[in-house]
């Protein structure tokens, strides 16, 4: 039996090869066996879409041992800073083709920790990350609890039934990645596992040939799958479509809307964030129409609210504030070091986002901006103080400032660096860290960084002057 529904059906695309029943158990079983010669603590999974990468976080999560999934593609420095600040039992991929570092050993399993890894939480289940592959990642701590109420929330949000049937078109360290494969578990569907990228024609190949009935993606991808002429509806199988992760345009909410629902398919927009499981809220498909810029209403289980500027909270409509989740899968907290593992819960089931939203009249959220130095670019989450130290690392030589005018770009401002070139190639390194498309990242020159009264920079008006120039798209 799986954690999560017993009829779930696993399709490895790649050999044509479906895992299920008692197949199924038995590959877990292995992996617990694996997991049973790893010592107690933390483990680090860097998170392919494979069968054996599913098995081994359904391994984990049926013996009650803590992951943090991260990018397969790591680097090995941010993978060294991730050991040194968390201080994990081990990373558990069989074959990682380098030498362990220090304090740790090279095993069939990865590598093991020499010493005793950090202590953690009995409920602590998953890590993950907020901001990419970035060294400067937050990682949240969610719970066992909290994961499963998500998976069921959407399920009942979506109505996914056991004749679901899933690609796996999302990371799966990332998550809204990890919150489709929870759910299609939760309901006993089937998950489609393909690593192939979804504007590829293997892809859509591999969602035709296993009659794949929905698709999940955030705005960007919509975008490019847009411009290459891409239609749900030349997928006869295809009847659900979800999207998440920033503010899509709604001339193409409503070209897809509209394709989808000429073939009896319905398209929901979601709104979400990883500390709170990944989704809180889902737009009913049936109001796409005339709500089209709305992220919709909480998911079953959830509540939003809005904290205005004095504190209070309301769910009165027109007024704006601080969205305001309440929910089972609120994570229990941040972890940025290896002694915050053992920490209980931190939040009590209540996340204040960092957005600013309002409401209508009818209850549906509408999202107006961010609190923080955040940015969301073509879905992902990254921190901006990040993004200048990965500036810096690229040779800005000057004071540098992040700034993201839209969720299609990030503008770094560099004082006093006017040469094309290095604009270029500070562009081109730190898109190239970010693992974003090179037009995500535009260095623009600026004479001086303008400051407040108080000597603080003036991120409004950098954000402004970033708006009114030629924003690549």
């Amino acid at each position: 039996m799986t954690p999560f529904g017993a009829h779930v059906r696993l399709i490895e695309a790649a050999h044509g090869r479906i895992w299920s029943g008692s197949d199924l158990d038995a590959r877990i079983q292995a992996m617990e066996d694996e997991l049973r010669t790893l010592p107690s603590g933390l483990l680090l999974l860097p998170a392919p879409w494979t069968i054996d990468t599913i098995c081994r976080y359904l391994a984990a999560f049926r013996q009650h041992r803590p992951l943090a999934l991260l990018d397969p593609q790591i680097e090995p420095a941010t993978l060294a800073e991730l050991l040194a600040r968390y201080e994990p039992a081990g990373v558990w991929q069989p074959g990682l083709g380098q030498p362990a570092p220090a304090g740790y050993r090279d095993a069939t399993s990865g590598w093991i920790r020499q010493t005793s890894a950090a202590t953690v939480h009995i409920d602590l289940a998953l890590l993950l990350t907020t901001s990419g592959s970035t060294g400067a990642a937050r990682m949240v701590r969610l719970s066992r609890q909290g994961l499963l109420a998500n998976a069921e929330a959407i399920v009942q949000a979506l109505g996914i039934t056991a004749r679901e049937i899933a690609p796996t078109s999302l990371p799966f360290h990332l998550g809204y990645g990890l919150s489709v494969l929870n759910s299609h578990l939760q309901a006993g569907a089937t998950v489609v596992v393909t690593a192939d990228p979804v504007i590829g024609a293997d892809f859509w190949a591999t969602v035709d040939n296993w009659c794949a009935t929905s698709f999940a993606a955030v705005s960007h991808t919509y975008e490019l799958l847009a411009r290459l002429r891409w239609t749900p509806s030349a997928h006869r199988s295809l009847h659900t479509l979800t999207q998440s992760g920033s503010r899509m345009r709604p001339e193409l909410i409503a070209q897809i809307a509209g394709d989808l629902g000429r073939v009896g398919g319905r398209f929901h927009l979601m709104y979400g964030q990883t500390e709170a499981t990944a989704r809180m809220a889902v737009l009913p498909a049936q109001r796409i129409a005339d709500k089209a810029t709305s992220v919709g209403l909480a998911i079953p289980g959830g509540r939003l609210s809005l904290r205005t500027g004095s504190g209070t909270e309301t769910c009165e409509p027109d007024l704006s504030g601080e969205v305001v989740f309440r929910g089972p899968s609120v994570m229990m907290g941040y972890a940025d070091n290896a002694a915050e593992l053992a920490r209980g819960d931190d939040l009590g089931g209540v996340l204040y986002t960092g957005d600013i939203g309002r409401f209508d009249d009818e209850g549906y959220l509408y999202l107006e901006g961010r609190l923080k130095r955040m940015a969301k670019l073509f879905g992902m989450r990254i921190n901006l103080d990040a993004v200048e130290r990965l500036a810096v690392d690229a040779g800005a030589a000057g004071t540098t400032v992040a700034v993201s005018p839209n969720d299609e770009v990030i503008v770094l401002w560099c004082e006093g660096e006017a040469e094309p070139g290095r604009l270029d190639t500070i562009s081109q390194q730190v898109a190239e860290r970010l693992r974003v498309n090179r037009h995500g990242v535009l260095a623009r020159s600026i004479e001086k960084v303008p400051l407040l009264p108080n000597g603080k920079i003036d991120y409004r008006a950098l954000t402004q002057l970033a708006a009114a120039g030629e924003v690549p798209r």
